[in-house]
């Protein structure tokens, strides 16, 4: 027995003996059963809280659990067994360098799925939806997905033994060159992120930007689409028209109209007086309206000038010039029938003799 005890205490196998090869074997046994108990227990324990909860995070973690894989189960528990044996320095860092890359991309993904999720929720919540939520989300996650694979990939340089302060230093003077080459580029990306914080407008909004005139079809990095009364695409770059004053139609509740009537000089004062209520009265007729006031205004040079103020409470241009054509036919009707004539330009010549 002591023999037996001696051999596997004693004897080396590639610088081992047979009980630290044991030893090992063991810890790969327990540390392997302890990494899936926790992970099944932890995963059906999230799942019955999902069940019970409102909240997707959750969901999110279970997810996130559900990425590792069984060989970096196998991995992490096969680095435990190693510290029983005596290794040499090629073989831990061999070790290491596989350990670096494989859980270094777990984490990748991770992160991505985070990223992923937080875009989502930003989305939700600024109300995005159809081809809107799928090309912002598209956009911003393809720009975080290449930082981090760059901070990944520099983590892991530096934990290579890479010098990372060279390679930083020239992606600097490179950034910087490629920023000086791409301002217009940098600045319709800073501004794609600012309309998607900020909201403006959103696809499907009308919009107005003089000359601009349309309604919003596609937001992108680079650029907006937006699709003009006449038909055509319009496409200008997302610092050209944040530049400009935007006027969104969209949210309009109402209307406020203005209209200026002009009446000949030769109109006797108690007919002016009339003018405001026979305004009024023409504008009751009209649905979806309410008057605000009517007021003689001005005298010009050939009329004296009435402006009308009056709310549409509909934000709908077809209805707002239905609205406006059947008031001024209101108005028209009234004046023909009071005797009160519209004036034109004219000019009328005295001469002396």
């Amino acid at each position: 027995m002591n023999g037996i005890s001696n051999w596997f205490e004693n004897n080396l196998i590639l610088g081992n003996t047979p009980a630290a090869y044991g030893y090992a074997l063991a810890a790969f046994a327990v540390a392997l059963t302890l990494l899936y108990v926790v992970k099944n227990i932890g995963v059906a324990r999230l799942k019955a809280l999902a069940e019970k909860t409102e909240t997707d995070l959750d969901d999110l973690l279970v997810a996130l659990i559900g990425k590792f894989q069984w060989f970096e189960y196998q991995l992490v528990a096969f680095f435990v067994a190693t510290r029983y044996l005596l290794r040499s320095e090629s073989f831990d860092k061999g070790l290491k360098t596989v350990l670096l890359f494989v859980f270094t991309y777990r984490v990748i993904t991770i992160v991505q799925t985070l990223l992923a999720y937080w875009v989502n929720k930003v989305a939700a919540k600024r109300e995005l939806e159809g081809q809107a939520r799928t090309s912002v989300v598209k956009s911003t996650q393809t720009i975080m997905r290449i930082l981090v694979w760059i901070a990944a990939i520099l983590f892991v340089l530096d934990n290579l033994g890479v010098n990372i302060s060279a390679v930083l230093a020239g992606l600097g003077i490179g950034g910087v060159a490629v920023a000086l080459a791409s301002q217009a580029i940098l600045g319709d990306l800073f501004n794609f992120f600012v309309i998607l914080l900020d909201k403006p407008f959103k696809i499907g909004d009308f919009i107005v930007a003089e000359p601009i005139v349309g309604t919003v079809e596609h937001i992108g990095l680079k650029s907006i689409r937006i699709r003009s009364l006449s038909g055509e695409l319009m496409i200008v770059s997302n610092t050209k028209l944040l530049g400009m004053e935007v006027k969104n139609y969209k949210h309009m509740t109402r209307r406020r109209v203005l209209t200026r009537t002009g009446v000949v000089y030769q109109t006797p004062l108690e007919k002016l007086k009339k003018v405001p209520a026979l305004v009024q009265e023409a504008l009751a007729e009209v649905e979806q309206t309410t008057f605000d006031r009517c007021n003689l205004a001005g005298l010009g040079d050939f009329s004296m000038d009435f402006e009308t103020v009056y709310f549409l409470e509909s934000p709908d241009y077809n209805q707002h010039m239905a609205a406006q054509e059947r008031f001024l036919q209101g108005v028209i009707a009234r004046f023909q029938k009071e005797g009160i004539e519209f004036a034109y330009p004219t000019q009328t010549l005295f001469v002396n003799k």
